[in-house]
């Protein structure tokens, strides 16, 4: 899959996903630091990459529609230690089907995977 990760997304979720074989655009990586939600949100759409940020912002699906960009995968996962976190993640990005993220919301928590999916 082509994602475009946050600045906010930890460095080892991004070689996570990376170790997959995912098409992993990171925003520090391409020097884009600093860049607002709609440009990311702009650029993602512009090249139907998958958002993927620990920012909840993203999850506002009428500002963010996940169907106009790849689709967006936001990680709720606050407040734990980097290992922990990064444990989680795999665990439950791990149930996620390409399909289920294509044009879709994916919400990772601590407890679960909710996914949003458009209306097509």
């Amino acid at each position: 899959m082509k994602m475009f990760a946050d600045e906010n997304l930890f460095e080892p979720i991004i070689e996570f996903l990376m170790s997959l074989g995912h098409d992993v655009l990171s925003i520090r990586d391409a020097g884009l630091s600093g860049i607002s939600d709609d440009e990311i949100y702009q650029l993602a759409c512009k090249e139907k990459r998958i958002i993927i940020s620990m920012d909840k912002d993203f999850s506002r699906i009428f500002r963010f529609p996940p169907d106009k960009c790849g689709g967006i995968i936001v990680i709720k996962i606050y407040k734990r230690t980097l290992d922990e976190t990064l444990k989680l993640f795999k665990k439950f990005y791990g149930f996620i089907k390409e399909e289920d993220v294509s044009e879709n919301l994916v919400i990772i928590t601590p407890e679960n995977v909710k996914i949003r999916r458009s209306k097509k």
